[in-house]
């Protein structure tokens, strides 16, 4: 909640009107009035009285001890996204950066922040990147410290990417051994303690939520060891793994687009244009169908929310192809020209 908000909301809960709170603090009832509609600040030396006045503290006239839902989170990060997507990086960073110094004390709302735009960052080639990337690292550090340890974890490894991508590799070694080893799951011990007590629904999705999160981080890690064989030129090695990647988005109904990516990547490295386009292709008609997962018998437990994934996923893919140097060999194709018209509609 903003300055203005609160005073307002403790000023009627006080039962006083705008005349009587400028009267205690010896200033005038249109100096209250622009505080109340946001238009001017209260001084630093009157905030103290003010709080007093109010009936509260400091602390909760800035909003210090305000804290959000998870929802609230979600949304609140959700709404920056919109921004990037829709009028641009630049302002989506003001908002960003709006929002921190609204909940400064809401560090999983600084790192859900952080991680979006910096995102955006790569996606929409911002100018003058590095100055952006300064306050992101800085919001980073930031919360870093925080008592959450899954924020903590979330914030040391992108800036352990963050260091690593500017080949600081020490500092990022550093930071890295910061995140203590993983313990036993605790969503196996609930899934079983859900068996236990009969309430299989309960366990059942608990479990898929698992399957579903395991097979997207091995089909990551299957990639990861491809793009690796490709920086080596090792393509009859890439050629086995991709084949994997491809048969584990098969199996776990990860869908089209993410089952084509393999062949991509290599196709790229051997400036193949046709199976360069091949892919491409399917990756492009794969979008419609990138939230199907929600649908598969092997997560028919999960209560999934309605999700508008494929339209950011277009808008990233149309983006990525657009800005990637190594697509330049084929920018020039009919059938490259076809995909893009078809990522615009």
């Amino acid at each position: 909640m903003k300055i203005n908000e609160v005073i307002r909301k403790f000023r009627k809960e006080a039962n006083l009107t705008q005349e009587q709170v400028a009267n205690y603090l010896g200033v005038t009832a249109p100096a209250v009035n622009k505080w109340e509609n946001g238009n001017s600040y209260p001084d630093i030396t009157i905030l103290s009285p003010l709080a007093r006045v109010l009936k509260t503290n400091v602390d909760t006239l800035l909003s210090f001890n305000e804290e959000l839902t998870d929802i609230e989170i979600k949304q609140l990060a959700g709404n920056v996204a919109e921004l990037a997507q829709k009028e641009g990086f630049i302002k989506a960073f003001a908002r960003g950066e709006e929002l921190i110094k609204e909940y400064p004390n809401c560090d999983l709302l600084i790192v859900s922040i952080a991680q979006l735009l910096n995102m955006y960052i790569h996606i929409q080639g911002v100018e003058d990147a590095k100055h952006y990337e300064a306050k992101i690292i800085m919001w980073y550090e930031l919360v870093a410290t925080s008592a959450d340890q899954n924020v903590v974890s979330m914030a040391i490894v992108a800036l352990v990417n963050m260091y690593a991508a500017r080949k600081e590799y020490e500092k990022a070694q550093k930071l890295l051994d910061k995140i203590p080893p993983l313990g036993y799951d605790k969503q196996i011990t609930q899934a079983i303690l859900y068996t236990n007590q009969g309430k299989t629904d309960e366990a059942y999705e608990l479990y898929e939520r698992m399957l579903y999160k395991d097979a997207n981080e091995i089909n990551s890690f299957i990639q990861l060891i491809l793009n690796q064989l490709i920086k080596e030129a090792d393509y009859d090695k890439a050629e086995k793994y991709a084949n994997i990647a491809k048969q584990t988005a098969k199996l776990f109904d990860l869908g089209t687009y993410i089952e084509n990516t393999p062949d991509l990547f290599i196709a790229i490295a051997q400036k193949d244009k046709k199976r360069s386009l091949d892919s491409l292709e399917k990756m492009a008609s794969g979008i419609d169908s990138i939230c199907d997962y929600m649908k598969s018998e092997l997560y028919s437990h999960i209560k999934f929310k309605e999700s508008s994934d494929s339209g950011m996923v277009q808008e990233m893919f149309k983006r990525g192809i657009e800005s990637d140097k190594e697509l330049e060999f084929l920018k020039g194709e009919v059938r490259f020209k076809s995909i893009m018209k078809s990522l615009s509609k």
